[in-house]
């Protein structure tokens, strides 16, 4: 089985440059699955510059996620985020249940506050660690 590259082109050229098979933009282009002819060409023609060739990934984003959780002993199938009842995952609250939470947790805002005002402040006390634990 012949090696296969990813590789970084820049292309000195027009959009649309035809080079080894592959279709390139002008300036940088991550390839994908390049064989050592193809690397060939792309270093033969002056107005490419090649950057960096690294082997081929032996597996997929997904797969390496998966590997990784599995290997922290925290494998359920989805990416966890850290909780610490503060701010929720999905980060779905209004501005009244942010409001009550900061009232809860003692924070004083303004009452004219705008919702990206709030979340910072609510992440304010997420990383103070404020907040009855």
């Amino acid at each position: 089985m012949e090696k296969r590259y990813q590789v970084v082109v820049h292309n000195r050229a027009h959009s649309g440059y035809r080079r080894a098979g592959f279709i390139l933009e002008s300036g940088q282009n991550l390839l994908m699955d390049v064989t050592d002819a193809q690397i060939a060409a792309f270093k033969a023609d002056p107005r490419l510059v090649f950057g960096s060739q690294d082997p081929m990934p032996t597996e997929t984003i997904e797969a390496a996620e998966q590997r990784l959780l599995s290997e922290n002993g925290e494998n359920d199938g989805t990416l966890s985020s850290v909780d610490d009842g503060l701010l929720p995952a999905d980060l779905d609250l209004t501005v009244e249940q942010i409001k009550e939470k900061l009232t809860a947790l003692g924070i004083k805002f303004s009452a004219k506050a705008k919702k990206p005002e709030l979340v910072e402040l609510l992440a304010q006390a997420a990383e103070s660690g404020q907040g009855g634990e």
